[in-house]
């Protein structure tokens, strides 16, 4: 799973018999890249892509299994008043993503984006050229589309889940691109233990027995309304790590699909 906000891969390249020296170094600051011109910004984007495809194919040099790639994420800020030079950047990443560095023998690759609720609210912009480009390089490089909704743990599950799934709805009325992602979407939830700022989950400390009902009725009714690609959850640390968490958690996103 690669994070598209600084990380240690900003700092270098792992391969050196890449082409673009240029971008062999230190990535700009984020506000450097998000300052230049458009085709600098999609070119260190791109850039960024091609280093964690360069760890994917390092990894499976190393004999390591790797079945896919996840991005982690199409952030808020997609849908703020920076959102174009987010977007362009982004569509860098998902480029180099996708299809990696040719001259070390790559070729396209699709994975899993995850995707913020507030990021997935550029589904209602209007399309000019821009997004336009935007959407083609997500829907090329995009297996499944992880929607995070995360919701909290409270009041009527089957409620929740119909309010929970506005953003797929919402591509899902529009463009032939949007609609073919909404129909490649994944309900993300959490197990529910851990309880951070934005991932919902246990906040009323209901016990075990309830926690587990309440997720298997979310996830019943999201299945029930016909239109996921599948379920998945984010994260298994902390308190959300145990076996039985991680048994009773799967377990109940089983029973969607």
């Amino acid at each position: 799973m690669f994070p598209i906000k600084p990380t240690s891969f900003w700092t270098r390249r792992r391969v050196d018999d890449a082409e673009g020296p240029k971008y062999a170094g230190r990535l700009p600051s984020l506000g450097t890249i998000l300052g230049v011109p458009v085709r600098e910004r999609v070119a260190w984007g791109r850039e960024l892509g091609r280093r964690f495809r360069d760890e994917v194919r390092i990894a499976e040099f190393e004999g390591v299994r790797v079945d896919a790639w996840q991005l982690d994420e199409l952030v808020a800020e997609l849908s703020g008043g920076q959102g174009r030079p987010w977007r362009e950047f982004t569509r860098g990443v998902l480029h180099g993503l996708n299809f990696g560095r040719l001259e070390l023998g790559d070729g396209p690759r699709i994975g899993f984006v995850w995707a913020s609720r507030i990021g997935l609210r550029i589904g209602r912009f209007r399309v000019d050229s821009e997004l336009r480009a935007f959407w083609r390089t997500l829907a090329s490089a995009t297996f499944r589309l992880v929607g995070e909704e995360y919701p909290p743990f409270v009041g009527n599950p089957e409620d929740a889940a119909h309010a929970y799934a506005a953003e797929q709805r919402e591509l899902a009325g529009r463009g032939s691109i949007r609609k073919e992602l909404a129909a490649r979407y994944v309900a993300g939830l959490t197990p529910g233990w851990h309880l951070a700022r934005g991932l919902g989950g246990n906040v009323g400390r209901l016990p075990r027995s309830e926690v587990n009902r309440w997720r298997a009725k979310y996830v019943e009714e999201r299945a029930r309304m016909g239109v996921v690609a599948g379920f998945g959850a984010f994260h298994f640390r902390y308190e959300n790590s145990s076996e039985q968490v991680m048994k009773e958690t799967v377990g109940g996103l089983a029973r969607g699909l």
